[in-house]
């Protein structure tokens, strides 16, 4: 249902985010939360595949000008995301599991399905963990 007070962009954010859930439950993993705000950032999706805490950022765009979803996540969209997931896993009361920082992007075409692609590691978080 949409918010009356929600922009189209908002809108778009929102089922982008359900449809990657969707997607990712199809695939296997186990939704642990959804848009966990924290201190400097929001985490899109919690998930766990197998032992593994996957922290999935969503980008979606409704082409693929400018080099689509992926180009969005820059390098420090990428550092606001690792925050996001040390104070996350700092929450919790279990040891720190395997993770892994994963992307959904989402292409949304006028008269067909969206596009989905799921890239698994997407990026790294070397010397933060």
């Amino acid at each position: 249902m949409w918010h009356s007070s929600e922009t189209r962009q908002q809108r778009l954010g929102r089922e982008s985010e359900r449809v990657a859930a969707q997607f990712l439950i199809a695939q296997g993993y186990a939704i642990e939360a959804v848009n966990v705000r924290v201190p400097g950032g929001e985490l899109d999706l919690v998930a766990r595949e197998g032992r593994t805490l996957c922290f999935v950022e969503v980008r979606s765009t409704s082409s693929d000008r400018w080099g689509g979803p992926l180009a969005t996540i820059d390098e420090g969209k990428r550092r606001r995301i690792i925050r996001a997931a040390r104070w996350h896993l700092a929450r919790r009361r279990e040891p720190p599991p395997e993770i892994r920082f994963d992307v959904i992007a989402i292409t949304w075409r006028e008269l067909d399905p969206p596009a989905v692609e799921l890239i698994r590691g997407a990026f790294d978080a070397p010397g933060y963990f």
